[in-house]
């Protein structure tokens, strides 16, 4: 069959060129994916959770961490996290510690002598009638004031305004027998915490500066450590799992403090160390193969022609992940290597069986050693796609990845390189030939 196909040289060049025009158009259009919960496989429960706390906060459940080692520097460093564009708060044990302590104490001293001695008496009843005239009274000097302040005249009294119209309107169709047991018990239930909250201001009107041993014993496991360094948790306002977002609330907390650490920071140094050695590793692959090669061939053509596997199957393998919608992330990338290493050995094993058969009268490529590339190629193919019978979207993705590698690499190796090779060998005797007759 494959001998056949040779006969057809126009026809499989053609084909080889379009397709590999169709993946270099399709090169810029393929994408690192950096987000880690796009490999998760669908529906996994704590995927789902973090997709909605991104949907309805804007941000991850995950956090950054920092420290403190006294409590001034611990204000310092909450303040100027939370002036960040990329943070949405800052958790610490300063949440149950009071600011401008002082102050506060000696502003509630003023009042106090006026709060301590007030009593509260018992509510009475609703009278409908007299609710109906006391906010009669109020909305008639509401009127008075949107007549004299005109457009100046402040939002939140307008509101009150409007509110209070609707009421009395409400109020005016409502029957007594069945209004005021209903307000009577709203009322009730408002006294209770009127009187609840009024009593408790009472209680404290003589406070005492909050300190560190004031905190309770669950906060001071959490943000208090043994040697009493404080712990800062700093939330994301950002999307920390794709690379912008991520970048940005790492970079603006390093302003900060270059020694944040938590899953955010180290997810993304992890990520930028595992992309950058992926792509060095298929570079150091790529001249390792390249190395090999021109030590085992010596010829600079024959060398080029065995690794024209290689290039043809990388660039149709990235075609075909733009056709797939397969984008590179850290499940798959580090099967670029082995791509590489598939397609030298498949180019080379041709390669020296052609060398071998030209030098001993043989045939272009032996049938034996396309049948064993075919096998080796045929059950690499086998192995790789059983990783896509796996859930998770990593794992599927670099199994995919790699039997489009090997087949492409396959394809090219067994089709496109004998037919050039045919040619090669072709054009040949005719370049002995001239050069004999230009020597006579």
């Amino acid at each position: 069959m494959l001998d056949r196909l040779t006969r057809y040289p126009t026809t499989v060049l053609a084909v080889a060129g379009i397709l590999t025009a169709l993946s270099l158009w399709a090169v810029p259009w393929v994408e690192f994916d950096y987000n880690l919960l796009n490999l998760q496989a669908k529906g996994t429960e704590s995927v789902i959770w973090e997709r909605r706390i991104l949907d309805n906060t804007g941000r991850s459940g995950f956090n950054a961490l920092a420290s403190a080692r006294t409590l001034d520097e611990l204000r310092q460093k909450q303040q100027a996290f939370e002036r960040l564009p990329s943070v949405s708060g800052v958790d610490s044990v300063l949440h149950v510690i009071p600011d401008d302590q002082p102050e506060k104490i000696a502003l509630i001293k003023t009042f106090a002598p006026l709060i301590a001695p007030v009593r509260i008496g018992r509510s009475s009843p609703v009278d409908l009638d007299r609710l109906r005239q006391a906010l009669a009274n109020i909305n008639r000097r509401l009127d008075v004031v949107a007549a004299e302040a005109g457009d100046k005249m402040p939002a939140d009294l307008a509101t009150l305004r409007e509110k209070t119209a609707a009421v009395l309107r409400q109020l005016s169709s409502a029957k007594r027998e069945t209004a005021e047991p209903v307000l009577t018990y709203l009322q009730a239930q408002l006294y209770r915490d009127f009187v609840s909250k009024f009593f408790s201001v009472q209680r404290n009107l003589n406070p005492t500066p909050v300190t560190i041993q004031d905190v309770p014993p669950e906060l001071r496991r959490k943000f208090i450590g043994a040697r009493g360094d404080f712990l800062l948790q700093i939330q994301p306002k950002v999307d920390i799992w794709e690379q912008a977002g991520a970048r940005q609330f790492v970079t603006e907390l390093r302003s900060v403090d270059p020694d944040v650490t938590g899953s955010p920071v180290i997810t993304y140094e992890a990520t930028r160390l595992m992309e950058r050695g992926y792509l060095q590793g298929s570079a150091y692959a790529f001249i390792l193969v390249g190395g090999l090669t021109l030590f085992m061939i010596r010829r600079p053509r024959e060398v080029a022609l065995s690794l024209l596997p290689l290039v043809l199957g990388l660039l149709w393998t990235i075609g075909l992940m733009h056709l797939f919608g397969l984008k590179f992330n850290l499940a798959n990338v580090w099967g670029l290597p082995l791509i590489i290493g598939i397609s030298a050995e498949f180019g080379l094993n041709i390669v020296l069986r052609y060398l071998e058969g030209r030098a001993h009268g043989g045939p272009l490529v032996a049938r034996s050693t396309v049948m064993g590339v075919a096998l080796n190629g045929l059950t690499t193919m086998v192995g790789f796609g059983s990783l896509m019978v796996a859930a998770h979207r990593g794992i599927f993705g670099l199994g995919l990845l790699l039997t489009i590698g090997a087949g492409c690499s396959l394809v090219a190796s067994l089709v496109v390189l004998p037919v050039i090779l045919r040619l090669v060998t072709r054009e040949a005797p005719f370049a002995a030939e001239l050069s004999r007759s230009s020597a006579a």
